[in-house]
């Protein structure tokens, strides 16, 4: 026989036998309903969660335990709090707070010393004096009969030993502020690995944060002075807080891209030289921010909200049972991410989490940018109120994600999709349909556009337009044909044809080039510009450096082409329109080409472009080609193209 707590002020009693007698001291029960083996009491006040209860059922006592009570709406409307949470230093004392509704005793153990913490609803706190500087500390907690350590959801250091108290006025002080762009679409994004960029570079901390700034002979640069000169003005960075999966000490016994979140403050030690440095974790990184800084490039931070690694090892669990993860009508864990649990993102504190850790990394890291992963499953409300809060730190920080419809017990309407990107105008989406229609749709041989398919002309000259069927401004689409997930451009042209030709390259650089004239916000995978391959593995999140590392060919004709038209993006505004203007941007489809035309008083931008390897002619061409993808043919003024490419042409008016 069972009893738990499944509302504030209802019981459900699991039994085989007949019951005959119930009571709970200082309460009034009422039987309520019964349904199979289930008998549900109602009570005459809510039940105090954090106090021990045993309930008599039949003149015996049982412990009550805690049901599905804390995925109520009245659990969430009642148990809510805003102050500070984690643990707060000085050099005299340190202070410590945890959500816990439920639990009947916590303890905070530091350095192995136990100090009990007293219940202040909804949280649990403690001063301990004295400097606790470089302490380790784990949470001791009881819901029921037995206590459980963990690790405090709100910790912000660590090393392989455990989560660590530092001083924050100690770590390294930045001198640069982050980069502020007027609008999203004079962003231009390259998505790295930390990792995949350095493993295979001459520098002192191959595979770390201080790779990223060390000067090297491969590159003549640093990495993030290449990315600067190549044209982009943010780096963005796949997962870098704690995940798991990977060996902090032993760097290449195991490799993840890092969407296995384990601590959300915390940055994964992988990454840095020393992980057993809690310092040394954070000033790395700081530095690389600040380095970036200096010479004008932006980070943004990639971010995992719609699941955690393993809910059976995520703390909080086993502080608040239940809470942090989304359920079905059937009480049963919902997986909309694939990886086995949804994070609740409705619930008051789940919501709490997720923006103070932002937070956090927009305040102590000046970050410029979030990047969400599987952004359709967290609610609308969320995403908002996070637009909010951190705008008030940084009114220009980039805000976007992959906005697909997942599928999810949440609400069509409260997803964080691009179905309503109406509803979350401040987020950029990935444009899977500029994707899809330029390189083939997924997991197909489907040719797309860039290989000199033509059904779908019309609608590359609305992508080119920024998507304008699709959303409010092109400020929310990130037009792309590649990133870290899937076929590299380059493997899929392998899929498709078998072979490598020279071809292969004349096709990746069209649509790098094709990426960087379309309204919206370019973005790049690191190593596109130079034909990467990722020796055709399609999802190579756990693959070895064999597969993942990055091969860097800085003297290629594609990188220097790259630049080019990256540079006549950013000389011409009218590349970088932030809302649809179809007087001065426009498409005109001549037989197999499509001429894209930007045009205000001063200027005129003819883009002719071509998809075939096929001569196509041109007559009384205006203007003088101040781009061109691949070699053309100018003859009495008439332009003869033979190869993929865009081919731009300038008329200065009078």
């Amino acid at each position: 026989m069972k009893a738990y707590i499944e509302q504030l002020d209802m019981i459900k009693i699991e039994s085989k036998t007949m019951i005959n007698d119930v009571s709970l001291n200082g309460y009034t029960l009422t039987f309520s309903s019964k349904e199979n083996d289930s008998y549900y009491y109602k009570t005459n006040k809510d039940i105090d969660l954090h106090v021990d209860h045993y309930i008599h059922i039949n003149q015996q006592p049982y412990r009550l335990k805690i049901g599905f009570v804390t995925i109520t709406e009245a659990f969430d409307q009642k148990y809510r709090y805003d102050g500070p949470l984690g643990y707060q230093y000085t050099k005299s004392n340190t202070s410590f707070y945890l959500f816990s509704p439920v639990a009947k005793q916590v303890q905070v153990k530091v350095d192995g010393k136990l100090y009990d913490m007293q219940y202040d609803c909804p949280i649990w706190h403690v001063k301990i004096p004295g400097d606790l500087e470089h302490a380790i500390y784990q949470y001791r907690i009881r819901i029921e009969d037995e206590f459980k350590d963990v690790n405090d959801p709100y910790a912000n250091a660590a090393t392989t030993k455990g989560n660590v108290i530092i001083d924050w006025h100690k770590t390294y002080q930045m001198k640069y502020q982050g980069i502020h762009l007027d609008k999203y679409v004079d962003a231009v994004i390259y998505e790295g690995h930390v990792r995949d960029m350095t493993i295979t570079l001459d520098v002192e901390n191959p595979g770390t944060f201080d790779a990223l700034i060390e000067e090297n002979h491969v590159l003549n640069q640093s990495v993030i002075s290449y990315v600067k000169q190549l044209g982009a003005t943010h780096l963005q960075l796949l997962p870098i807080y704690d995940f798991e999966l990977v060996d902090e000490w032993h760097k290449n016994a195991s490799y993840n891209w890092g969407y296995n979140p384990s601590q959300y403050f915390v940055l994964e030690g992988w990454y840095s030289k020393n992980p057993d440095d809690p310092y040394d974790r954070i000033n790395s990184l700081k530095k690389v921010i600040d380095e970036a800084h200096r010479i004008g490039l932006g980070i943004n931070m990639d971010v995992v909200y719609n699941h955690v690694f393993n809910h059976h090892t995520f703390p909080y669990d086993h502080i608040v049972p239940h809470y942090f993860y989304r359920h079905d009508e059937k009480m049963e864990m919902t997986n909309g991410s694939f990886c086995g649990n949804e994070i609740e993102t409705r619930r008051y504190m789940v919501r709490k989490l997720i923006v103070d850790s932002l937070i956090h990394f927009a305040t102590n890291y000046l970050m410029d940018g979030f990047r969400f992963d599987l952004m359709g499953l967290i609610d609308i409300d969320t995403m908002n109120q996070i637009q909010k809060k951190l705008r008030k730190i940084n009114p220009k920080i980039m805000l976007y994600g992959e906005g697909w419809h997942m599928d999810s017990v949440l609400p069509d309407q409260k997803r964080s999709s691009m179905n309503n990107h109406q509803d979350i105008l401040a987020y950029a989406h990935f444009n899977d349909s500029f994707r899809n229609t330029i390189k083939g749709k997924l997991n197909t041989t489907e040719i797309g556009y860039a290989f000199g398919s033509t059904k779908d002309k019309e609608l590359v000259g609305k992508l080119l337009q920024g998507s304008y069927h699709m959303f409010n401004h092109p400020n929310q689409t990130i037009n792309y044909v590649e990133c870290h997930d899937n076929l590299t451009f380059y493997d899929r042209m392998l899929l498709n044809f078998n072979k490598h030709t020279d071809d292969l390259f004349v096709y990746q650089d069209f649509v790098n080039h094709l990426i960087a004239i379309s309204q919206g916000i370019p973005f790049y995978h690191a190593g596109q510009e130079f034909y990467r391959s990722k020796q055709g593995v399609e999802n190579s999140y756990e693959s070895p450096d064999e597969i993942n590392k990055i091969n860097w060919k800085p003297h290629l004709k594609s990188i220097d082409k790259l630049k080019e038209i990256l540079k006549i993006r950013k000389t011409y505004d009218l590349y970088r329109l932030n809302t649809y203007n179809h007087h001065d941007v426009y498409v005109e489809i001549k037989n197999d080409m499509i001429v894209y035309i930007l045009e205000n008083d001063k200027y005129k931008l003819i883009h002719y472009i071509h998809n075939q390897f096929k001569d196509i002619t041109i007559d009384h061409l205006q203007g003088e080609i101040i781009f061109n993808s691949q070699p053309y043919k100018l003859n009495n003024n008439q332009l003869t193209l033979s190869k993929p490419g865009i081919y731009i042409s300038y008329v200065q008016k009078v």
